[in-house]
């Protein structure tokens, strides 16, 4: 069964608000690498008014403080890429 992936807006996981789905293939054996929502323009609208929202308290954060999470949060990829 593939893995299901979700939207990530503002803090939350959330289904697209259509409700449709696409599998996404591994283009060299056609393995389903997972189902993803078929996110729309209402989606990205969404996900556009969290960020702003939460650009608001981010800005505030010291520049030095912000790279350490960037760059921490780039070590976690990183690990589990």
């Amino acid at each position: 069964m593939a893995e299901k992936f979700l939207n990530y807006i503002g803090g939350k996981w959330a289904p697209a608000r259509g409700g449709r789905t696409f599998l996404n293939h591994n283009p060299a054996n056609g393995d389903v690498l997972g189902e993803f929502p078929a996110s729309e323009p209402a989606d990205v609208d969404d996900a556009v008014e969290a960020a702003a929202k939460a650009y608001r308290t981010w800005r505030l954060v010291p520049a030095p403080k912000r790279a350490e999470i960037v760059y921490r949060a780039g070590e976690l990829i990183r690990a589990r890429k």
